[in-house]
């Protein structure tokens, strides 16, 4: 074991822990050389943190998990690709037209066939019988609408007296934000979910995101403070915490959930 790993060992990974916000167990792993429960851009990120917080030299490690992740990369796309040949589709297209062509001229026969044997029968109509009724009923009909006018005009007078014009109420539009506010230094993984691009970073200040998008973040274990939409959100966990960001809805998250938006990946 190198002379920096043993500094590591010496300082332990309850005071690293308290120190830089990396997990314990991750801790414990990059202390005794063992990669499986971390992935490249992790072991990388928490490789520059403790070379920068304690001044050490860990080329020697890093040189080894880079080389610990590519065994495993070469080994996940040496796999053999299977090819399945398409079925070959049926062609029913002339079939469907010569039972179409079919159907049509059944319906033409039977249609001249039907109106073949119709005899329209005509009725003659008195046309000065129908004209005197007219006659008569003319001032009747004159009188009632005359006085439907004006039971009309009264009604939507009274109605536009009534009827008040609602005031404009103005839409008030809630402002997006999504800001990581850090009180001492912390790492933030985040994923673009539409286009999976993963992004990571450290950091002291404040640090905005960018909620045009939706993202996937994944913090270390300690407390963390952020101001999503205007408002004060704080969060305290001694395990790694993952939280999404979709449609302006800030929410925490299970690491089953993490997953199942991150295409089956921890990270």
């Amino acid at each position: 074991m190198s002379d920096s790993l043993n500094v590591l060992k010496d300082i332990g990974a309850q005071k690293i822990h308290n120190e830089t916000h990396i997990s314990k167990e991750h801790i414990q792993a990059i202390i005794h050389e063992t990669f499986d429960g971390l992935n490249s851009v992790q072991f990388i990120g928490f490789i520059s943190i403790l070379e920068r917080e304690y001044d050490i030299d860990l080329s020697e490690l890093r040189a080894k998990g880079e080389a610990y992740f590519d065994e495993i990369k070469s080994k996940s796309t040496s796999s053999p690709k299977v090819f399945v040949v398409p079925k070959r589709q049926k062609n029913y297209s002339t079939t469907y037209i010569l039972f179409g062509i079919l159907v049509f001229v059944s319906f033409i026969y039977y249609t001249f066939v039907y109106l073949e044997s119709v005899t329209p029968e005509i009725e003659t109509v008195d046309n000065t019988k129908i004209e005197n009724a007219k006659k008569s009923m003319r001032p009747v009909l004159e009188i009632k609408n005359a006085a439907a006018i004006s039971d009309t005009n009264e009604t939507n007078s009274s109605i536009a007296k009534e009827v008040n014009v609602p005031e404009k109420v103005e839409e008030v539009k809630v402002v997006r934000t999504l800001k990581v506010l850090p009180k001492n230094k912390v790492w933030v993984g985040y994923i673009d979910i539409k286009t999976n691009q993963r992004y990571q970073k450290v950091f002291t200040k404040e640090f905005s995101i960018d909620t045009s998008k939706d993202w996937l973040l994944l913090f270390g274990a300690g407390n963390i403070r952020l101001e999503v939409n205007g408002e004060i959100k704080k969060y305290a966990s001694n395990k790694n915490m993952r939280f999404k960001y979709v449609d302006g809805v800030f929410t925490k998250i299970t690491v089953t959930e993490f997953k199942g938006l991150n295409k089956g990946r921890k990270w």
